[in-house]
């Protein structure tokens, strides 16, 4: 006979009644105060109870960082470069690379050697048609030379300079091109880096010349594609972008247009007196249309790059897709614009306009552009400067200033402050 199963006792009770040892709280879990700090292990996790006061410390301290990193977030600016070509936006792009991003890489450097060289052949190529212009006796040898100047750019380009860099030289000392530069320094299509590069034009033909900085900041390099840089500026951290000015590239604008915090829109002020590049020779106006309006095209006729960048500037404030964007206007290349007054009245160019300063000259440039708002935008605020792109120090304190607007635009439609 086998063993007999034994039964389990049946449980009085007794046997989950255990006297607490001294370490051990009597109070149960339901009998808690909340006035005090308890303790308890259950499956290894461990619950703890704070009083009032630690919580509401733990939930002011997780408000402050929230607030902060919101506070952070919102220092965070993406500000578009917007403007016609040969503004300037570039120019201030490369500023912020040499002030905030260490400069430039050797690549980079050579590729400026190129662009230095193409720069000095578009200066001679306009000189040449300048003195076709307006210069009326010349030589049958300084006609011959100009006219090969003045064809076209393609054979200066492939120039070997070590071979013809005498031909060159005598291009500038010929009676012609001295006489011209003298009558008409402020010559409309001459480039607006031709009077910094002009005086130095023999070191800058050496084939081992390294541009400075400074002969970075003047060169004329067209944007035909994004240039984006990213970079810490005083509080802000600034996501750039610079897009092409030229008419055939701002469809494209539109692409960049989701979460700017600002557009930075520059306007050279020395293009009262000059011609679309892209308008035809014969100079016949052009026909200008809305780019992103939902009502039906409006054309308007734009014959000069003011006209045309004044329109635009018009066409940015009404796009629905920058509302809540803030809006800086630099009218760029002051120094340039002072300069061409004397020789080339702004009333000669701008219809009703009868002042003469340089002062009166600029604010009614800045009106021009401003009165582009429409009716309903009649309360927005627009911010001006006047600008030198190429002076480091002017960009430096306008830049801050718009940063300082932006983000305090940012912080007060949010609530911070």
């Amino acid at each position: 006979m086998g063993t007999p199963i034994c039964k389990p006792p049946k449980p009085t009770g007794q046997e989950y009644q255990t006297e607490p040892s001294p370490e051990e709280n009597p109070m149960s879990l339901t009998e808690v105060s909340l006035t005090q700090t308890s303790q308890s292990t259950v499956n290894n996790n461990t619950i703890v109870f704070r009083d009032v006061k630690t919580q509401d410390s733990i939930s002011h301290n997780i408000d402050k960082s929230l607030q902060k990193q919101k506070k952070e977030d919102l220092s965070r600016l993406k500000i578009l470069l917007l403007g016609g070509a040969d503004a300037g936006k570039s120019t201030i792009v490369k500023q912020m690379r040499i002030l905030h991003m260490n400069g430039f890489n050797r690549d980079e450097m050579q590729s400026f050697q190129k662009y230095l060289r193409y720069n000095l052949f578009q200066i001679f190529h306009m000189i040449a048609i300048g003195v076709q212009e307006c210069i009326l006796s010349i030589s049958d040898h300084e006609k011959e030379v100009i006219d090969r100047f003045s064809e076209s750019l393609s054979w200066i380009i492939d120039i070997d300079i070590d071979k013809e860099i005498e031909y060159l030289h005598n291009f500038l000392k010929m009676q012609c091109v001295t006489t011209f530069m003298d009558l008409y320094p402020n010559y409309s299509s001459l480039p607006d880096n031709a009077h910094y590069y002009m005086p130095n034009v023999d070191s800058l033909l050496n084939e081992e010349y390294m541009p400075t900085p400074e002969d970075i900041l003047h060169l004329r390099i067209p944007t035909t594609d994004v240039n984006e840089i990213n970079f810490t500026f005083s509080t802000c951290t600034i996501r750039l972008i610079d897009v092409g000015g030229q008419r055939t590239y701002r469809k494209k604008w539109i692409h960049f247009f989701d979460g700017v915090a600002a557009v930075l829109f520059v306007a050279s002020m020395a293009a009262y007196d000059q011609s679309l590049d892209e308008v035809d020779t014969t100079n016949k106006p052009i026909l200008y249309k809305d780019l992103f309006s939902d009502e039906p095209e409006k054309k308007v006729k734009v014959q000069n790059r003011l006209r045309d960048s004044a329109h635009l500037f018009g066409e940015m404030l009404r796009t629905k897709f920058l509302t809540s964007a803030a809006f800086i206007l630099f009218l760029n290349k002051k120094d340039l614009f002072s300069k061409k007054l004397h020789n080339s009245p702004l009333g000669n160019y701008i219809h009703g306009y009868k002042g003469g300063s340089y002062e009166e000259a600029s604010e009614y440039l800045k009106t021009y552009f401003l009165k582009r708002k429409s009716k309903k935008d009649r309360e927005r605020k627009i911010y001006s400067h006047y600008t030198c792109a190429t002076d480091t120090q002017n960009v430096e304190f306008v830049f801050k200033a718009t940063c300082d607007i932006v983000l305090q635009k940012n912080l007060n439609s949010s609530g911070i402050q």
